[in-house]
């Protein structure tokens, strides 16, 4: 019982494990998804930022060149206004590099033209992925870029001092404008390399997410395939279990029936003799035909003592759950032929015993039950008019099993019943000796054992029941 519950427990942690296996990747999936969601968000949020920040280093350069020819000041107020789109992302990266609080930062974005929406994917993705290869190599690109946008606020700062202090020559106009050109170049140079970078960067985190997404998904599939087979399988066996339960109360029914009507016959024949012997007996003054009639009575008693002893015998063993202990088998065989002293036929009977085993692991009532009934059923039917009755007992074993032989030269079983005997109800002679239950119990109670029974026998010669039995206890469900 306690194999069967292991096992049933390491089935239904099997079953199980595809299950547990399919809510880890679901959970793995969605949070890869996630993650992948988070990194494009982020990444966009970024590309997008650096559109503005060329945009507005672009539009500052454009106003500056106005404002150096046409001098105006106006265009030296716009110059301001769109260079300070760049200047606060540079305020940005400085913030994050030295974990500034998180409101100076999110100023500075806000000063880089960037969306409130975008803050939180800008400062997570800096702040987790400031040190993979390919953002470190961004903010490289981006630290270079606002070098270069300081060198154009310097170079703007000195055309403005020159306009003020009317010191703008021609020539250095031509010079200012061929820094202006560099610088601008440069810095239209480093905003391709970031967005390269940076796309470059996500494409290879999104491919790697995709493959991870890939796995996940084929790790799903196959564990929901393997618990879809483990559960169909499940079924499969289910059924075949109802099935086979169904088949075995099936012919437990028919034997219940059988037993119900065969019980209540036999329980009321020997009442039904005993009330006729009761009424012939007070009719009757001879006390020797008195005496006879008792003999009767005492038979009928004594049949229906032992069909009752078979049906508590019968309930018990189909009731009883197994229990294997360490079982003394001679005691079990000497207590048996106690038990059996008080029939009329034993006093005649020469019981010879040749035990090899003394002890084994089963179950005592079970055994007792095997032992009881065939040596009761060799006392019953031993011929009393031979000159030397005998009943040989006899164990042994081998490499695997353990033998019992009961053995006598009783009135024996004729060949067409020797597959009947066991039957339930099933008696070979009219002599009113038998219930019919004793070998159906017999067999029934060495099947549980796991174990078998052969009869071995001859009209007027005798019979011989050998009973095996496995040495390592197992009995079947």
């Amino acid at each position: 019982m306690l194999k069967t519950t292991f096992f049933k427990k390491i089935k239904l942690r099997n079953s199980l494990t595809p299950l547990l296996i399919v809510a880890i990747s679901c959970t793995l999936l969605i949070v890869t998804n996630f993650f992948t969601i988070k990194i494009l968000s982020s990444s966009r949020a970024y590309i997008n930022g650096e559109s503005l920040y060329s945009k507005g280093q672009k539009d500052a350069t454009r106003h500056l060149l106005t404002y150096l020819f046409t001098k105006e000041n106006s265009e030296w107020q716009l110059f301001n206004k769109e260079l300070a789109v760049p200047k606060g992302d540079k305020m940005a990266r400085i913030g994050l590099l030295n974990d500034i609080p998180i409101e100076n930062i999110e100023q500075s974005l806000r000063a880089g033209r960037n969306s409130p929406e975008d803050f939180d994917d800008l400062i997570w993705l800096f702040k987790n992925f400031r040190k993979v290869s390919f953002f470190a190599k961004a903010i490289k690109e981006w630290e270079e870029a606002d070098k270069l946008v300081e060198e154009l606020e310097q170079i703007g700062n000195t055309v403005n001092q020159k306009i003020i202090s009317s010191n703008l020559s021609n020539q250095d106009k031509e010079v200012i404008l061929i820094k202006i050109k560099g610088i601008s170049s440069k810095l239209t140079l480093k905003e391709r390399l970031f967005s390269e970078t940076l796309s470059s960067g996500s494409r290879i985190i999104k491919n790697i997410l995709l493959l991870i997404n890939f796995f996940l998904i084929l790790i799903i599939i196959g564990s929901a395939s393997i618990y879809y087979m483990l559960m169909i399988n499940k079924l499969r066996r289910s059924k075949q279990e109802i099935e086979e339960i169904n088949k075995n109360l099936t012919i437990a029914n028919k034997e219940l029936d059988k037993f119900v009507y065969s019980a209540s016959h036999d329980l009321r024949s020997p009442i039904l003799s005993l009330k006729g012997l009761i009424e012939i007996m007070n009719a009757e003054n001879d006390m020797t035909q008195i005496r006879y009639y008792l003999e009767l009575m005492q038979e009928s008693l004594d049949k229906q003592d032992q069909f009752i002893k078979d049906i508590i015998d019968y309930s018990r063993n189909k009731k009883t759950t197994m229990t294997f202990t360490k079982v003394n088998l001679s005691q079990i065989i000497e207590e048996a032929i106690v038990q059996n002293q008080y029939r009329q036929e034993f006093k005649r009977i020469h019981i010879s015993k040749e035990l090899n085993i003394d002890s084994i692991i089963s179950d005592e009532l079970k055994l007792k039950i095997i032992i009881n009934n065939i040596l009761t059923n060799a006392i019953k039917y031993s011929d009393i008019q031979k000159e030397s009755p005998f009943i040989a007992i006899k164990t042994y074993q081998d490499k695997d099993n353990i033998y019992i032989s009961i053995e006598d030269n009783g009135i024996g079983v004729k060949q067409e019943y020797q597959n009947k005997i066991f039957d339930m109800f099933f008696v070979t002679t009219n002599d009113n000796k038998g219930s019919g239950l004793g070998l159906y119990l017999v067999k029934d109670t060495i099947e549980n054992l796991n174990g078998t029974i052969e009869i071995t026998s001859e009209i007027n010669l005798g019979t011989r029941f050998t009973v095996k039995i496995p040495k390592k206890p197992e009995a079947v469900a």
